[in-house]
C-alpha cells in the first residue's frame, strides 16, 4: 500500500534497507546448515526429497507479485550452493547435441555454477555415477524408441547401484516441453507425494491387460508404463511408474514377484522414486 511520503529516495533506501535483513537472515542460514552438516558426520549431503518439500512449503506460504517459479529458480540456487559447500558435487548431463535442452534444466535445479559435463551417450552418464565420477546423472525419460535403453542398466539389486531421485523440471515441463530424470547413488526419500518407478521382469508374451491386471491386484496400479524390453527368449522387462512412496522392502513388491498365475510375473525390483513436480495449479499467480 502507498504512502502520502513515498518518494523515489525513500522506497529505494527502504529497500537498500530490506536487502540487507534479507542478506543477515542468509548468514544466519548458512550458519544454520554448517552446524548441521556438522551433525551429518558424513552423511548426505543431498536430500531430493528434503529440498522439494521446501519448496512446496515455500510457494504454498508465498503472496506477492513476484512469480513463484522465480521463487522456486532462487531457491533451487540457494539449495545447490548449500550441497556444493558440504562436499563434492557434480554432474553427468545426457546431451545428444548441442542445444538440447538437458543442460539447462540440470543447471535450473543443481545451480549455475555446479561443475557439470555433458555426455551424448546416455550409458556414458550411468557409468559416470556408477564410477563416482559424478554425484547426480541427468537422463532422458524412457522412451519406447530408445535401441539402448538407460534404466535396463541399473537393473540391480546392489546396495550402491544408483537409483532414480528426482524428476526434473521440479516446475514441471522444461524448454522445448523436456522432463529429465536424476540417478545418483543413494536411497530415495519420502515426502507426502511422490511416485516410484518400478521394474518388472515377466514372460515375454504376457498381454498388456494381464500385466496391468496383476499390478493392480499386488496394491501397484501403475499410473504409466514407460517402457518394455526383451531380455531374452522367454523374458521382458517393463518399467512401470505408481502412485506414493515405495520401499525396496514393500510387501507389495514381494505381492507381485510372486503372482505367477496373474499374468507370469517373475521379479520386481525397485529402482527408485521422486517427489512429484509442483502443480500448474500450485504455480499460479
Amino acid at each position: 500500500m502507498s504512502r502520502s511520503d513515498d518518494t523515489l529516495e525513500t522506497l529505494r533506501r527502504d529497500i537498500d534497507s530490506l536487502d540487507d535483513q534479507i542478506l543477515d537472515l542468509l548468514m544466519q542460514r548458512d550458519a544454520v546448515t554448517a552446524r548441521v552438516a556438522a551433525l551429518k558426520q558424513g552423511g548426505p549431503t543431498l536430500r531430493p526429497g528434503r529440498e522439494a518439500m521446501i519448496l512446496r512449503r515455500l510457494v504454498g506460504r508465498w503472496r506477492g507479485r513476484l512469480p513463484k517459479r522465480t521463487l522456486v529458480r532462487m531457491w533451487r540456487e540457494l539449495l545447490a550452493g548449500v550441497v556444493s559447500t558440504q562436499g563434492p558435487f557434480g554432474l553427468a548431463v545426457w546431451m545428444p547435441e548441442r542445444g538440447a535442452g538437458y543442460l539447462e534444466v540440470a543447471r535450473n535445479q543443481y545451480g549455475a555454477f555446479t561443475p557439470a559435463t555433458s555426455h551424448q551417450s546416455a550409458t556414458q552418464v550411468v557409468r559416470e555415477v556408477t564410477g563416482g565420477t559424478a554425484t547426480l546423472g541427468v537422463l532422458p525419460l524412457p522412451r519406447w524408441e530408445d535401441e539402448a535403453p538407460w534404466w535396463t542398466q541399473i537393473l540391480s539389486r546392489a546396495a550402491d547401484a544408483p537409483r532414480i531421485v528426482a524428476r526434473l523440471p521440479i516446475t514441471g515441463p522444461g524448454p522445448q516441453g523436456i522432463e529429465a530424470l536424476v540417478i545418483a547413488r543413494m536411497a530415495p526419500e519420502a515426502t507426502d507425494d511422490d511416485r516410484s518407478v518400478i521394474a518388472v521382469e515377466t514372460g515375454r508374451d504376457i498381454s498388456r491387460s494381464a500385466f496391468t491386471d496383476a499390478l493392480g491386484a499386488a496394491g501397484l496400479p501403475p499410473r504409466a508404463v514407460w517402457d518394455a524390453r526383451a531380455t531374452g527368449d522367454e523374458t521382458r522387462h517393463h518399467l512401470v511408474e505408481v502412485r506414493g512412496f515405495v520401499e525396496p522392502a514393500d510387501t507389495r513388491l514381494q505381492a507381485l514377484a510372486g503372482a505367477a498365475d496373474a499374468g507370469g510375473i517373475r521379479a520386481a525390483l525397485l529402482l527408485g522414486a521422486y517427489a512429484a513436480p509442483l502443480s500448474a495449479e500450485s504455480l499460479t499467480d
